[in-house]
């Protein structure tokens, strides 16, 4: 690969032997560099095609540590959820945190106490991601990010799993899932214990539910027996209760109407939440 420019020391626009462009990510990489020059590989952790890259001319306006910082928190996220970010998904989290250690020097702060129990009851594993990620930025960049930074950066780790996914679909269907289980509770009277096998399973399906419905709000593929509604209607009345009140909910906020089959499933995902296992 030769050097084209600079971004800034960490950060660099290179072209390889194949006359393709690439963003290439490393300490140092684009240190003293000039046009045509040869790039070390081995500094290289991070490259992706120019062409499919947002922010890119924002590099050059981040922090000198930001970058690195960025890539050590992608790594750690990465082997702790089990998960990969693309190209798009490292920059919009580097610019995050460039935007946040500003923030952070200037004392601002948008904590929110209530959206942050939320998310963490939501999105436990990722919560925890964040929570490490936070020690990792407080320790690199020398600054301490406020609590509220701990929310953002769960949405971005919960994106990260979905790339069709964007992060204003993640924080949406963030709040909606929130007012879900808000339903379910009262219904109950009751509240749900967060840490439940079903409790989970319950938030995966809502989540992967609410995402399908923004992007085309089409029904499911595969269709049930129509028998089966009137069956789990008979069978499991109080539940059926609790998601016509879902219905209406989205119904009177969204205008979007359930299927026979989203029915059929959130009933029994109520029942299953609903009965606490031994």
């Amino acid at each position: 690969m030769k050097f084209i420019r600079n971004y800034n020391n960490n950060a660099a626009l290179v072209v390889d032997d194949h006359h393709v462009e690439w963003v290439v990510i490393g300490k140092g990489i684009g240190f003293g560099k000039k046009t045509g020059d040869v790039v070390d590989a081995s500094k290289i952790t991070q490259r992706f095609k120019s062409e499919n890259t947002a922010n890119i001319d924002n590099l050059g306006e981040y922090n000198k540590s930001i970058i690195d910082t960025a890539s050590d928190v992608v790594n750690d996220v990465e082997s702790f959820l089990k998960v990969k970010f693309n190209d798009y998904q490292y920059l919009i989290l580097a610019d995050h945190i460039n935007f946040a250690y500003k923030r952070a020097k200037e004392n601002i702060e948008f904590t929110d106490r209530a959206v942050n129990w939320e998310v963490k009851k939501l999105f436990p594993k990722e919560y925890q991601a964040s929570l490490r990620a936070i020690k990792i930025i407080d320790q690199d960049l020398q600054v301490e990010f406020t609590k509220d930074e701990l929310v953002f950066l769960t949405y971005h780790f919960v994106n990260v799993e979905n790339e069709k996914e964007s992060l204003q679909d993640t924080i949406q269907v963030s709040k909606m899932i929130s007012d879900i289980i808000d339903i379910i509770q009262i219904s109950y009277h009751a509240t749900l214990d967060d840490e439940s096998f079903n409790y989970s399973r319950l938030v995966s399906h809502l989540r992967y539910f609410l995402i399908r419905k923004i992007k085309s709000n089409k029904p499911a593929s595969e269709q049930l027996d129509p028998s089966l509604l009137k069956l789990m209607i008979v069978k499991y009345p109080q539940e059926n209760e609790t998601v016509q009140k879902i219905s209406t909910f989205l119904r009177n906020t969204k205008g979007w109407a359930l299927s026979s089959n989203d029915q059929v499933y959130l009933i029994l995902h109520v029942w299953r939440v609903t009965h606490r296992e031994n």
